[in-house]
């Protein structure tokens, strides 16, 4: 067996092993990441059903744009 081929069985062994420990610490987080947004989804639920709902304005309430400034600065000279 030469170098090069002992070298290419290391990294092949190393990815291997790599490979195997990403796929089970992924199904070991599964459970959690799925209980986690599950969470999310409920708290956001709840924020839409908590939201005011405001009252329409009665007609002729809201100011217009003369009445926004009733009192205009004058200039006076000293």
């Amino acid at each position: 067996m030469g170098t090069e081929m002992g070298i290419a069985l290391v990294f092949a062994a190393a990815f291997v092993w790599m490979a195997t420990t990403l796929v089970i610490l992924s199904a070991v987080d599964r459970p959690e990441r799925k209980a986690r947004r599950q969470e999310r989804r409920e708290i956001r639920a709840d924020d839409r059903r908590r939201r005011i709902e405001y009252r329409p304005v009665a007609p002729g309430t809201r100011p217009g744009p003369r009445s926004r400034h009733p009192r205009t600065r004058r200039l006076r000279p000293h």
